[in-house]
């Protein structure tokens, strides 16, 4: 359960043009961005452009889907590397960028970052999930980084105290391991030993608990989308 939100963003557009534009400003290589995932067989996935460092899911959020959720958080086994950076939610709808961070912060090693967004890693390297939320609420440059990002989507922007079934989740690989990152929980989702994000060996891998995860959505919606954080759209040749 998320503890309790004290501020409130407007919702972010599953939009990669949107999310590399914030990202630069936040201080992200250039070389880096989030891509579109088309489909999750194996043709498509193939498209993606490789290497691929962390992966992100936009899901609506069902009765169903939630119950059979909270199920599987409580049965679960869990040991989750020192070296996973992990954030809780506290802000309101801010479910899209808090997944942009958790890829961003679980990558460091590999995409150079530099600017506000390498000094706020910086200051939360040693706090807690909890500490690092309390700092997000007061970052007043992350936060008007997410707002104009969330104006300048495709389609209108809901109030920011709007009630939105759709939320944003992170997939990463950190010391071999494949974890989930949902900040509305009190630790990571440790989904076991993956060596390649997006390529559809084994079930552990993010596509397969992507597809598990929309095979649980009531009426079989089709109101997702996949991100893939990797090369850069306008570096690919």
């Amino acid at each position: 359960m998320a503890t309790e939100r004290k501020v409130h963003w407007v919702p972010l557009e599953s939009n990669p043009e949107v999310i590399n534009a914030m990202i630069s400003r936040l201080g992200v290589s250039p070389s880096f961005g989030f891509n579109d995932v088309w489909g999750l067989d194996d043709e498509l996935l193939g498209m993606v452009a490789q290497p691929v460092k962390a992966v992100i899911f936009l899901f609506p959020l069902t009765d169903k889907s939630e119950s059979t959720r909270a199920q599987k958080v409580a049965s679960a086994t869990n040991t989750v590397s020192p070296n996973v950076w992990f954030m809780r939610q506290t802000i309101g709808n801010a479910c899209g960028t808090m997944a942009v961070i958790h890829a961003l912060a679980n990558n460091q090693a590999d995409i150079p970052i530099e600017g506000h967004l390498a000094e706020f890693f910086a200051k939360t390297k040693t706090l807690s999930p909890e500490e690092r939320a309390e700092l997000l609420e007061n970052d007043e440059v992350i936060a008007g980084t997410h707002s104009e990002g969330a104006s300048g989507g495709q389609t209108a922007a809901p109030d920011a105290e709007a009630a939105i079934d759709l939320h944003f989740i992170a997939f990463v690989n950190v010391d071999g391991d494949m974890y989930e990152l949902d900040g509305r929980h009190a630790a990571p989702i440790n989904h076991g030993v993956s060596t390649d994000l997006l390529k559809v060996m084994y079930w552990l891998d993010a596509a397969g608990v992507i597809k598990q995860r929309i095979r649980e959505l009531d009426g079989g919606s089709l109101e997702f989308t996949v991100l893939a954080l990797g090369p850069h759209p306008n570096m690919q040749f």
